[in-house]
């Protein structure tokens, strides 16, 4: 994938893992058929187990590159506490227009909950 090495070098400054047994975090959704990278963060707070999921995938006609958030609580039904994305165009895509979208999209957990 395209910019591979900022993309995961942005991730594990957040403290994010990629690990090939998370293929089967791989989901079908609207901007692509196969997702290209997934990554993860387990935090624990007061309101319990919080599992953060960050994907990256391509919009190939919009020539834009995808990152979303998938945050929730396994351990409660209905404990989704986000699910969103944004988009970078591909021809804006440098490290430091991935860590602007990566700031507005990742708010901490302790923030949150």
């Amino acid at each position: 994938m395209l910019g591979a090495g900022i993309i995961k070098s942005a991730m594990n400054k957040r403290g994010f893992k990629h690990r090939r047994s998370e293929d089967q975090f791989t989901i079908r959704g609207e901007y692509a058929r196969n997702l290209q990278y997934v990554y993860s963060k387990e935090s624990h707070t007061s309101g319990g187990h919080v599992v953060d999921l960050v994907y990256f995938s391509v919009d190939v006609l919009g020539e834009k590159l995808v990152i979303g958030l998938y945050r929730e609580n396994p351990t409660i039904e209905n404990g989704v506490y986000a699910n969103t994305s944004r988009a970078l165009d591909l021809q804006k895509f440098d490290k430091e227009n991935l860590e602007n979208e990566l700031e507005k999209l990742i708010t901490p957990v302790k923030d949150i909950i």
